[in-house]
Parts: structure tokens; sequence; C-alpha cells
């Protein structure tokens, strides 16, 4: 029988064919050590471009007599303006300076960091705030509100829904 994969041995002088081969495994090395070193890379992203905030949720523990002694500071995102208000009573509304082309409010971002850095200022010792937006706030512009808040030296954000 003639068939199969094994080379017939004998006969007219044919040679005996090697079976073994020799595989070059270094492309698949250098495939690999690409992968790895992109899994690396997107990790460090993912890590340096997360936002540290707190989620003020409806099942959240309630506030200690610790923090309830603490100035409150609240930051609403509202489509006519931003309203920031404190446990003392202060409240301070900044009206938006207009429309996107998507129809969301542009926000005044200089003038709320401003404001917080007199908060900040006034209370050094505050770290807290908490920013309430509306379902019509643009994602964006929530990071720019967070940004600005931790930016004044205001560091525990805290994100929770208006209403």
């Amino acid at each position: 029988m003639g068939g199969g994969g094994a080379p017939e041995q004998g006969g007219r002088g044919r040679k005996k064919k090697a079976l073994d081969a020799v595989i070059n495994v270094v492309p698949a090395i250098d495939l690999l050590s690409c992968c790895i070193s992109f899994l690396l890379f997107t990790a460090v992203w993912t890590q340096i471009s997360r936002l540290q905030v707190q989620s003020m949720g409806a099942g959240g523990p309630p506030p200690t007599a610790e923090q309830q002694k603490q100035l409150q500071i609240t930051l609403s995102l509202t489509e006519k303006a931003l309203v920031l208000s404190t446990s003392t009573g202060a409240s301070f509304e900044m009206p938006n300076v207009g429309r996107s082309p998507e129809g969301a409010p542009i926000f005044d971002v200089k003038a709320l960091t401003a404001k917080l850095k007199q908060i900040k200022t006034d209370y050094p010792d505050q770290s807290a705030i908490t920013v309430a937006a509306e379902d019509a706030v643009l994602y964006a512009d929530l990071v720019k509100v967070i940004d600005a808040c931790i930016g004044a030296g205001l560091s525990a954000v805290a994100v929770t829904a208006a209403g």
C-alpha cells in the first residue's frame, strides 16, 4: 500500500525524508510581548482616567453626628443655573451663559471655581461637596464641574441626582 504520510522505505535509491521540522517561535513571542505591553498600558490609562467620586444613592449610610457638624455644600446643576448652597443658609446662583448646539446648558465654570475657592478660603478644613445634576445635564459638563470642585480644593466629591 502506498498511501499515508510515511515515506516509503527502500526502493530505487530514494532517501528517507526527515519528519522533524524546526518551528520558529520568535514571531509568536513578539506578538505576545506586544499584547502584554498593550494590556499594561490600558490598565494604567483606566486608573488615570477614573473619577474619584462617591455615590449618594438612597441605600447609603446615614450621615454621622460629626458629618452633620461640618459645613454641607451642595452644588445643583440645573437647566437654568448653577446653584451653590451651604448648610449655613448661604445660596449663590450663577446663571448659565447660553446653550450648546445640542441644546444643553453651558455653565460658567470660571465663576464657579472662584466661588468655590472663596469658600475653601473661608473654611480651610472643608473638603466635601455634593454635586446634584439634573437629567438634562451632559456628562462632559458634569465632569467639568467635578474637576472645578477638585481644583478648588474640595476633593471629596459626592454625586447624586437632582430632584
